[in-house]
């Protein structure tokens, strides 16, 4: 192949990518489109494995480390986000800047990850359960990035884990993004599941913040149980950190549960079903129109049983005379 044609690839495969694809991935039928999108997610997810280890490789040789999780979940945002139709409003980007932190995040389905790609911060590592040690490449990449991996099956191996990511936090300076409630919680409604305890014990040990980012309920972009993915806006929020300096193990309770408060008010706010117009209750509308008919039966009674009576005093008073 000439350097033209390696030149019109480089230039073609883009342009389709980002400017043509998503046109026609937006008319095609319902289900369709949803598996057309999954099959494009699932790739990125693919393509962004095997990048990351090499991005890894790169960053490890300069010194610079720190970013490899950054610059890797942006290049994963941009590559499955954009062809399927999913755009951001992130409120607070300025408080990514608070570090380090232990991040916690909402956790609603495997399309989390595009939540990663927009908003994870520099300086972060992600805390995840060991089986995804063994996913081909993603992995590796993992391994690479210094992602600290949880047995959740061995608890003293857990305890150990977190120990070490204490000792890696202090001494490379850096956070880590856990989802507290430890699983997706797939809910349709604006809640959250119950927090696990491990992210405040890291924050309390490590003396450092907690920084909630909630995700808004996102069943109107994509829902497996629908097989629906039509892409949208997705608002995100980046909320003030919380302290931690001072408190000890008697306190993970009360942390725990403030942040979750915080979070599940926010999450509320941002609930679109909670938002929108208030729909009338069928029943409560024909009890409401039937009200002043039952009224004018009434009235109507009241009046028929008037006239009666007066007839029959008039019929009295005649019978008298």
């Amino acid at each position: 192949m000439s350097i033209v044609t390696y030149l019109q690839a480089a230039i073609g495969i883009p342009l389709f990518y980002f400017l043509v694809l998503p046109k026609i991935l937006a008319v095609l039928p319902k289900k369709a489109q949803f598996l057309a999108k999954s099959i494009i997610v699932l790739l990125a997810t693919l393509i962004m494995s095997v990048a990351g280890c090499l991005i890894s490789i790169a960053c490890a040789l300069v010194n610079k480390r720190h970013i490899i999780n950054y610059v890797v979940s942006r290049f994963f945002g941009i590559l499955a986000s954009a062809p399927c139709g999913v755009t951001y409003k992130v409120v607070g980007e300025e408080k990514l800047v608070n570090y380090p932190a232990i991040v916690v995040c909402n956790h609603q389905s495997s399309m989390d990850m595009m939540v990663l790609g927009r908003v994870f911060p520099k300086h972060c590592v992600v805390m995840a359960k060991k089986e995804l040690l063994y996913f081909p490449f993603l992995g590796m990449f993992m391994k690479l990035s210094n992602a600290i991996f949880i047995d959740r099956k061995n608890h003293k191996k857990a305890i150990e884990s977190t120990t070490q990511a204490v000792a890696d936090m202090k001494k490379h300076n850096s956070g880590i993004w856990i989802f507290p409630e430890g699983t997706r919680s797939r809910l349709d409604k604006a809640d959250l599941l119950p927090f696990k305890k491990g992210a405040f014990h890291l924050a309390i040990q490590a003396q450092l913040p907690i920084l909630p980012i909630i995700s808004e309920g996102y069943s109107h972009i994509y829902d497996s149980s629908k097989r629906s993915f039509p892409g949208g806006e997705l608002e995100i929020r980046i909320l003030d950190p919380i302290p931690t300096t001072g408190l000890t193990a008697d306190d993970v309770n009360e942390l725990m549960e403030k942040t979750r408060n915080l979070m599940l008010k926010h999450l509320k706010e941002m609930d679109r079903q909670s938002t929108s117009s208030p729909v009338t209750c069928p029943a409560a509308a024909i009890k409401a129109d039937a009200k002043p008919i039952e009224d004018a039966a009434v009235a109507g009674k009241t009046t028929a049983t008037a006239t009666q009576d007066q007839a029959a005093v008039k019929k009295r008073r005649t019978l008298k005379d």
